[in-house]
């Protein structure tokens, strides 16, 4: 009988001990540095955010904040990528701990998160308001999963602090200053395009048409029958300032050509805005150095097809007035740096855009075979 109550006894105490040891295990607690967000607090801070200092052993610089968009102080002022801006900080203030690693400053370096002085793979990101620092993040490796999206893994550590950790988000910082550039230089849609002229230093001129329907050019000549290079070369080159992207830019008033021949290509729309395009190719750096220029003239109007005109690309006279202004503000004190798809069609001479049937360049195939 006493051996059966030691035993009840035991059995009471060790049920006991069990759902206190869950209980003290499933409590949240305050105190665990060892997990949640890397930097609490952070998020509802983010609009108080007016630089950015990016430090690595491959570059170094600052994007600051004037109104609501992002500059790069050492890239002449120019307007940074608001988007890209706007999902580090969200990234950074998302991200969250897994575990605890090194504290030991001598360890750093095996986990990327040594000094960068001496070509060390860490990025330095310091989040500051005017000279107050909000936050500090030194980013190192990248932690290998095999995954091509999602959240990923990277080692850590706060700034001014030893203890490292192995974290999880969206942590794409880019430590290239040229990647955080505003690369989208202008968006016409090619649906607007009623003519294009490129015209050669000689005066030689080449002209693409709208045939009165969606995405379809020709020469005014051969119309139809027109036969380019290879197939989609009227579609392309008509459509070179849709989302055009550039690979860099500078100051117009540093910029000299150097006696390269300047091609300049026009963008007539339906509804009267003309975009003037001069073009040049620069030997040394085999890179293609382009201004913009906007204006509308209102005897430009003409009727466009039914189907674009069902699209609702077209803009009123004012609208276009507008856009030229905003155009010429943000683009005509600029020379945008373009690569050799976009370059070469805005020089075309015609013999480099026409030919003959026989001698068409035969588009490559898709491997997918889906056709896209």
């Amino acid at each position: 009988m006493k051996r059966i109550n030691s035993l009840t006894i035991l059995f009471i105490v060790t049920i006991a001990m069990v759902i206190l040891m869950v209980m003290t295990i499933q409590r949240p607690s305050d105190n665990n540095e060892d997990e949640g967000l890397l930097f609490p607090g952070l998020f509802e801070q983010l609009s108080s955010i007016d630089s950015i200092q990016l430090k690595s052993s491959q570059d170094e610089f600052t994007l600051y904040k004037q109104g609501e968009d992002w500059f790069i102080t050492e890239h002449w002022d120019f307007p940074a990528d608001f988007n890209l801006v706007k999902r580090a900080l969200i990234d950074l203030s998302e991200a969250q701990i897994l575990e605890r690693k090194t504290a030991d400053p001598e360890q750093h370096y095996v986990l990327g998160l040594s000094g960068f002085e001496n070509g060390g793979d860490s990025i330095h990101i310091t989040l500051l308001n005017g000279e107050k620092e909000v936050s500090g993040l030194v980013l190192g490796l990248e932690r290998e999963l095999g995954q091509t999206g999602g959240e990923r893994q990277f080692y850590v550590r706060r700034a001014n602090e030893n203890k490292t950790w192995l974290a999880e988000g969206y942590l794409n910082i880019n430590p290239l200053m040229l990647n955080w550039i505003k690369g989208e230089v202008i968006n016409i849609a090619r649906e607007r395009i009623a003519q294009v002229d490129i015209i050669q230093p000689s005066g030689a001129r080449a002209t693409l048409i709208n045939l009165g329907k969606k995405d379809k050019f020709g020469t005014p000549k051969e119309r139809q029958n027109t036969v380019f290079k290879y197939d989609q070369l009227g579609y392309d080159i008509a459509g070179s300032l849709v989302q055009l992207q550039m690979e860099d830019v500078q100051p117009l008033a540093e910029f000299s050509r150097s006696g390269a021949e300047v091609v300049v290509a026009e963008f007539i729309t339906f509804d009267g805005l003309k975009v003037s395009v001069e073009t040049s190719f620069d030997i040394d750096s085999g890179s293609y150095n382009s201004t913009f220029k906007a204006d509308f003239d209102a005897a430009r109007i003409k009727p466009a097809p039914q189907d674009i005109q069902a699209l609702e690309v077209l803009k009123t006279a004012e609208q276009v007035q507008q856009e030229v202004a905003v155009i010429n503000a943000q683009l005509a004190n600029w020379v945008y740096r373009f690569g050799g798809f976009v370059g070469t069609n805005l020089m075309r001479a015609k013999a480099d855009m026409v030919t003959e049937s026989e001698n068409v360049i035969p588009m490559p195939i898709d491997p997918s075979g889906l056709g896209l």
